[in-house]
């Protein structure tokens, strides 16, 4: 089995640089293609990608290239491992929502294309790998249109999701397929309009990372944003995994989704995604592996008290005591726990940090103005571990992001898991979040009982506060405030805080409560006036509540309910609750209208209508 070869590699250059040049009929060096085939026949993590590319190019542009490089994309696709259930020992994730979809494409064209082939990791033919592909690709797709996506929002993972369903939709031969998932890309690319600003993708999310969330103008789906809405501008990277969308020829983002990314005016988007570990089990009502098992680590859900038993029968059937991410199962591997179905209570007596490793549901509040976007999922399971989860994101114009987290350390040294959580990914502790409108308040309580794998807790709450981007910055005793144009923050704090680095707002204390707001000169008249307002805001925290007045009265109670103006505001969202779509949690339909455009979309019925 390989080493590790780092996130860095293992996240550069998934494709080449000159797969345009043969879009265009040109003749290209080779090398950059035998580099791919390198990794995958290595089997490094993140192979995955990279098979998915020699793919589509084996597919599309084989005349232009020699029977040398034919044959070892030919050989890597036949030998390659698709599978956790394969024989051999490799160090890729297979599991995450993203690197499922990818795996199963490429199972499934490569038993598509070698039909009568044996491929030689498991002998079996290329007849048998397509139709087990099949299955796991068609309960990918039914899954993210009634759920949604695990990694709901995210300006990493959404790339991965996009490209394998542009190579079906492309070159899959069977019309479920390719009907199911264009069905599945338009409601990807409604999640991408509805939740940009300025033309860059930046809400919450369920995995972001350090660079995205600083600064938009790195996220891995901004080319297919630039593709698609045309808002963004600049030129392509065709190394990057989203060049599959670039190339695609046989789909198009619908007209009504393109103009929804346009829209203006005061725009609140609610919506739900993924399921809480709880619901699961419930709404699947099975115990096959490939179904709700592979469900469950989609979620990343491998040692909850819900997952534990599962997992274990995952790791011993198929034997993946020497994966790279897994390995470290084999401590509570034993067979008298797991015959006792005691697990679940050793999970409960641990209380392992790699619970929140977990991407449970969404509950998802957007607030678009013109002015500025405020973007939070409200009450993500408050005082436990995170992972890679971005509880909220404030986007002022000029790409002006801020966000705050509780700095958590990654639970193991090596390098295929040390990167989260740690300083601005994710949080060791998360908090409780609950916005309206253009009104956020959050509370952190970082006394939450030890963790099994926790490392050092830190004690203190940091924000993301670029000062030096802002045209004017204000501090007033336990408040800051910022301004970009005619767009306006402030945060109110219940504790006093020092800048590092011109950048970073640290409030040290294990219990720390902020009220965040944006404003602009149409609302507030002045920059000075916003300033004033907040200043005379009543702000009241306590151990287990929030208060804070300003326009409306909100109170917020830790790990319990969130008022507005003494009302009880209901924060477990249906499905979508938009001004564009509207539909229950489990919808078998979407209706999607804007001006005098619809789009009905159900995926039983295989239906994509335009009106």
């Amino acid at each position: 089995m390989a080493a590790d070869v780092g996130m860095q590699i293992k996240m550069n250059n998934k494709c080449f640089k000159d797969i345009i040049l043969l879009e265009q009929g040109q003749k290209i060096d080779e090398n950059q293609i035998l580099d791919l085939v390198a990794f995958v026949d290595n089997r490094h993590d993140c192979a995955d990608f990279r098979l998915l590319c020699l793919i589509k190019t084996y597919l599309s542009y084989s005349p232009l290239l020699s029977n040398y490089t034919l044959n070892k994309i030919k050989n890597s696709i036949l030998n390659f491992k698709y599978w956790m259930d394969e024989p051999g020992d490799d160090g890729m994730c297979y599991w995450s929502e993203n690197h499922q979809i990818i795996f199963a494409t490429c199972e499934y064209l490569a038993g598509q294309t070698f039909n009568d082939f044996v491929f030689t990791n498991d002998k079996k033919l290329g007849k048998i790998h397509f139709e087990k592909a099949k299955t796991k690709i068609l309960r990918w797709l039914h899954y993210r249109f009634l759920y949604g996506f695990t990694e709901w929002h995210s300006n990493t993972y959404y790339e991965e999701d996009i490209s394998p369903l542009c190579v079906l939709i492309d070159h899959a031969h069977d019309r479920e397929i390719v009907e199911k998932a264009k069905i599945v890309l338009d409601l990807l690319f409604l999640d991408l309009a509805m939740h940009s600003f300025d033309g860059y993708f930046v809400a919450t999310s369920g995995r972001c990372y350090e660079a995205q969330k600083k600064d938009s103008k790195v996220a891995d789906v901004n080319d297919i944003l630039k593709h698609a809405f045309k808002i963004q501008s600049g030129e392509y990277n065709y190394e990057r995994l989203s060049s599959m969308f670039l190339l695609c020829k046989k789909y198009t983002v619908p007209n009504i989704i393109i103009d929804i990314a346009y829209a203006k005016g005061e725009q609140i988007i609610k919506d739900s995604m993924g399921l809480d570990l709880f619901e699961v089990k419930a709404e699947l009502n099975n115990n096959d592996i490939d179904d709700l098992g592979m469900f469950l680590w989609a979620m990343e859900a491998f040692t909850n008290k819900e997952s534990i038993n599962m997992t274990m029968d995952i790791f011993n059937k198929w034997n993946l005591k020497e994966n790279n991410f897994l390995k470290d199962l084999k401590s509570v591997n034993i067979p008298l726990l797991r015959k006792l179905n005691l697990l679940p209570l050793v999970v409960k007596i641990l209380n392992p940090a790699t619970q929140g490793v977990a991407i449970e549901r969404a509950n998802t509040y957007t607030y678009k103005t013109e002015y500025y976007m405020l973007s939070s999922v409200q009450k993500y399971h408050p005082q436990e571990f995170g992972d890679q989860q971005h509880i909220w994101q404030a986007t002022l114009p000029n790409q002006i992001n801020i966000f705050s987290t509780h700095p958590g350390c990654p639970m193991f040294d090596d390098s295929a898991r040390n990167f989260s959580p740690s300083y601005w990914v994710g949080n060791g502790i998360n908090p409780h979040a609950a916005q309206d409108k253009n009104v956020l308040l959050l509370m952190y309580d970082l006394n939450a009982r030890k963790g099994y794998l926790e490392r050092k807790r830190m004690n203190f709450v940091h924000f993301y506060f670029p000062i030096e981007k802002f045209d004017e910055v204000i501090q007033k005793d336990q408040m800051i405030f910022g301004r970009v144009n005619d767009s306006y923050i402030g945060i109110i704090s219940s504790l006093p805080y020092h800048i590092e680095n011109n950048d970073e707002l640290i409030y040290h204390g294990k219990l720390s409560h902020f009220a965040v707001v944006l404003g602009d000169k149409f609302h507030y008249l002045s920059f000075d006036a916003f300033v004033k307002m907040l200043s005379i805001s009543s702000f009241t925290a306590t151990k287990k509540s929030l208060a804070f007045t300003l326009d409306n009265s909100y109170l917020l109670k830790f790990k319990k309910e969130f008022y507005l103006n003494n009302k009880l505001v209901n924060t477990n969202f249906e499905r979508y609750e938009t001004p564009f779509v509207e539909s229950p949690r489990n919808p078998k339909e979407f209706f999607i209208q804007y001006q005098e455009q619809k789009l009905y979309l159900n995926i039983e019925k295989i239906i994509r209508d335009f009106s």
